[in-house]
């Protein structure tokens, strides 16, 4: 198994969605004028195992434009296409895609592929409530046209500490487990390599380790005891597994996964 981080621009944050403040400041703050940290990565990831090539999201387009609480810096040439022939891969060798969750840094760039992209049932469904589709217009943050997108259900059971899981590999070495918070149908992905080591693609299930360890939710999260609730789960399972855990806006999760670092 090869595992390689793709890299589609970056976003900058307001202070206020990574150190949300509690009650009902939490999403207010994300609309008013505060401070912004550094702007941090968006990675994807693309897995080669048994001879395929699995995407674990799509990165962000340069289309992309600005909301109240993330300023994007993506070019024409960071996208999809170009990160993955900068890892030596192809668009044309992607077999299976599967998202962490429907938001536009990491399904955007499905506008690239060819074949259907599957979503957790429920992240899709709740993508197509109405008040989704209201914030999708206000933010002018649309689910991309033409693309595909097939649902697929959490209905394999436990996987370590976590309560549903699907298997996406035959031999159960890539398994999607349910990671509910930063929206209620998010998912990450485990891969586990060669050495037995538990590679978790985490999404937005948190920005960075330090947000994991710290059990802090962000501002967008709809039920912040959901999203601590999974940060437990995730720590519970690092400490039955060696698990390398990589978010998708961590400016850390290239070198962890370079150096196999574990939680």
């Amino acid at each position: 198994m090869r595992i390689h981080p793709l890299t589609t621009g970056t976003v900058g944050l307001k202070r206020a969605f990574l150190f949300a403040r509690p009650g009902w400041r939490r999403q207010l703050d994300l609309f008013v004028p505060g401070r912004w940290c550094d702007a941090v990565p968006i990675h994807c990831w693309a897995v080669e195992h048994d001879r395929r090539l699995l995407l674990v999201d799509t990165g962000e387009t340069a289309e992309v434009r600005d909301i109240p609480f993330a300023r994007f810096d993506v070019t024409s040439e960071a996208e999809l296409p170009t990160a993955l022939a900068a890892a030596g891969l192809s668009i044309d060798d992607v077999e299976r895609t599967v998202l962490t969750h429907m938001h536009g840094d990491h399904m955007d760039g499905a506008v690239h592929l060819r074949g259907p992209v599957l979503v957790h049932d429920q992240e899709l469904e709740f993508s197509r409530t109405l008040g989704s589709r209201v914030m999708q217009r206000l933010l002018h943050q649309p689910v991309p046209r033409g693309v595909q997108f097939d649902s697929f259900s959490l209905d394999d059971g436990p996987f370590g500490a976590f309560s549903h899981s699907r298997a996406l590999s035959d031999d159960g070495r890539i398994v999607a487990v349910g990671t509910a918070g930063h929206t209620p149908g998010h998912v990450s992905v485990i891969c586990i390599d060669d050495e037995g080591r538990h590679i978790l693609l985490a999404g937005d299930a948190t920005d960075s380790a330090e947000q994991l360890h710290a059990l802090r939710p962000d501002a967008i999260a709809p039920k912040p005891a959901v999203a601590v609730e999974t940060m437990r789960a995730i720590l519970d399972h690092a400490r039955e597994h060696p698990t390398v855990y990589l978010p998708s806006h961590d400016p850390q999760s290239i070198s962890r996964l370079a150096s196999s670092t574990t939680l």
